[in-house]
């Protein structure tokens, strides 16, 4: 289709031209409205400006040249905007956009909501002259998406530019369904950043358009790599959570990441193997068990047996006034709702003899039951400390050491406390279980000791089996040297490593300076990232094991994240550029180089 051009007569309907884009397009000369080339037809001007000023309609031409001649002096944008976008504007507007991301907040919020408070607020304290100045802060809906969406790929870029020069990387790799039914892809990186750290980061948050089968997830993986030029030989680790579409062993996800490195160590996160060893139950623990969900089911399946329990605990001036769900994908669920049921097991009694609920009201007041109960309060309340203890990334004392050495002895610690409690309960201390032993100091409960006593000792040797079962490697303290060479390269013999790292070996044995860093090093990784940089072979090898990931435990806290920014009211979002934002930790986007790049914009 052919331009139309720009015909001098079209000043008398107040229109001059201007050239966007290569294009000739006609800009009134009283809004300094832009129109496309298609409207360069005088009865398009005509029309605009008799619907839009009507009052000039009836003017001269020698009034619109006048207009011209003003609207010359103008500082005008590229795009024929009013005013160029000053750089101070942009930023403003890049970052409230990046605090929209950070708290996952809708795109929208940025023009409902933000702006009329700045404005506001600005008016009120500074006065109105200081509120113009904030009415020129671009915040529409489009705007915010794109300075997310340029925020997000410079940290890509930065992240990749670490990745590269990081010695080792890291992955760990995990899928789930969202709110729109869309299999959402999230993989994590680990890798030593320049200031010597190891660092965590979203390195991919992507669609599965189809399947979510091993190949699928590869093909992604190999073509993120291949875009980036990332190097398959520096993959020192990669943890899934253990389907089999990621474990397989023949086309699951981590053998197809080992066919491209073999040296690459794959492992099964150890929260989902802590989750699996702590299912098994024994029958009259299980039993009970079901019971108690049955229990919480009676009150929370109604929303009126809800606001009657809620109001009955009230009355009785209980600690708690709600019972809480189990959910079997939510890790902590079990035992939170198992304590809890137990602290208003008296208020729940009340409750069942109200509602006439005469099963379940002497299943409760079964002291058997009611014993088994408090031990399975207990017994989740310990697993749900080591899984805290596992979590990494978001528990505070685990910042800098979240490694596999840190989570082994974590693991190894919790089967040698199950023998300990065995020997303690046959003998018949149940110190570590204070929740049972109030009843069995009960007389009340004194008649059913013998048999908690069994149910214990047989779900304690059940748990003990699970573990051995899920955690076979971290049965015996580890022999292998390369392990023992980095959890203290000080009392390794040098003639056990390799040939080329006993002369480091020696120099660094002899480093009496390093030695007293290592005995007063908070952690591993302090140690090998930060001080022992004058022996770089051992340090690598050190790094190597080091910035693997134990656990997917990142990507389970994307994936609930993903909750909170990809919702039923947004269900259409493509959340990846969004993700990054949010999830991002230790790179900030250049603000100022990107406002620098930035053309004014073009959208105002």
């Amino acid at each position: 289709m052919p331009k139309r051009k720009y015909n001098d007569e079209y000043i008398t309907f107040g229109f001059t031209d201007i050239t966007v884009n290569k294009e000739v397009r006609p800009q009134c000369v009283i809004c300094t409205t832009v129109l496309s080339n298609d409207a360069l037809k005088p009865a398009k001007l005509e029309r605009h400006l008799k619907t839009v000023h009507p009052n000039f309609s009836d003017r001269s031409r020698e009034f619109f040249e006048g207009k011209k001649e003003n609207f010359k002096k103008m500082k005008l944008g590229t795009s024929g905007t009013r005013f160029e976008t000053s750089e101070k504007v942009l930023h403003t507007s890049y970052e409230i956009s990046l605090l929209i991301a950070k708290s996952k907040k809708p795109h929208t919020i940025g023009e409902t909501l933000i702006k009329p408070c700045l404005l506001k607020a600005t008016e009120e304290i500074l006065g109105k002259e200081a509120a113009k100045k904030i009415q020129n802060i671009p915040l529409s809906n489009n705007t915010v998406k794109s300075r997310i969406g340029n925020m997000s790929q410079d940290i890509e870029e930065q992240l990749i530019c670490l990745i590269k020069k990081s010695p080792w990387f890291a992955l760990q790799c995990d899928e789930s369904t969202d709110v729109a039914q869309c299999c959402q892809l999230l993989i994590f990186v680990r890798f030593l950043s320049a200031d010597n750290t190891i660092k965590e980061e979203l390195l991919l948050s992507q669609v599965l358009e189809t399947t979510s089968r091993g190949v699928d997830v590869m093909k992604i993986i190999l073509d993120y790599f291949e875009k980036h030029k990332l190097m398959w030989e520096n993959l020192a680790g990669f943890c899934t959570d253990g389907a089999p579409a990621m474990l397989g062993s023949r086309s699951g996800l981590a053998t197809l990441v080992k066919q491209k490195n073999p040296t690459t160590l794959t492992t099964h996160c150890i929260i989902h193997r802590q989750a699996l060893a702590s299912k098994t139950l024994p029958k009259d623990l299980a039993f009970a068990m079901k019971i108690s969900i049955q229990l919480v089911n009676a009150v929370k399946n109604s929303a009126l047996n809800t606001r009657v329990f809620q109001k009955l605990c009230a009355n009785m001036d209980a600690e708690y006034e709600t019972l809480l769900f189990h959910t079997e994908t939510r890790w902590l669920s079990k035992g939170n709702m198992l304590a809890r049921l137990f602290e208003l097991r008296e208020e729940l009694k009340v409750f069942l003899i109200d509602k006439g609920m005469n099963y379940l009201h002497e299943q409760l007041c079964e002291p058997k039951i009611e014993m088994q109960i408090a031990y399975l309060a207990d017994i989740f309340g310990h697993l749900n400390h080591l899984n805290l203890q596992l979590q990494g990334y978001g528990n505070v004392k685990l910042e800098g050491s979240a490694n596999i050495f840190v989570f082994e002895d974590k693991v190894r610690a919790f089967v040698c406390k199950i023998n300990l409690w065995i020997d303690k309960t046959q003998m018949k201390n149940y110190s570590v279980f204070p929740t049972l032993r109030v009843l069995i100091d009960d007389e009340h409960y004194k008649c059913f000791t013998e048999d908690i006593q069994n149910n214990v000792l047989e779900h304690l040797r059940v748990l003990k089996e699970e573990f051995t079962r899920y955690f076979p490697e971290y049965g015996v303290v580890d022999t292998d040297v390369v392990k023992k060479l980095i959890r203290n390269p000080f009392t390794v013999e040098v003639n056990n490593v390799q040939e080329e790292m006993q002369d480091e070996l020696i120099d660094l044995q002899n480093d009496s300076n390093l030695k007293s860093s290592f005995e007063y090093s908070t952690n591993l990784e302090e140690f090998w990232c930060k001080k022992a940089m004058g022996y770089p072979n051992i340090r690598q090898t050190a790094l190597r094991f080091l910035i693997v990931f134990s656990t997917t435990y990142l990507c389970e806290q994307g994936f609930s994240s993903l909750l909170s920014i990809k919702n039923k009211q947004r269900n259409r979002l493509n959340p990846s550029d969004d993700m990054r934002l949010a999830l991002s930790n230790s790179i900030v986007p250049r603000i100022s180089q990107l406002v620098k790049e930035a053309r004014p914009n073009k959208s105002h």
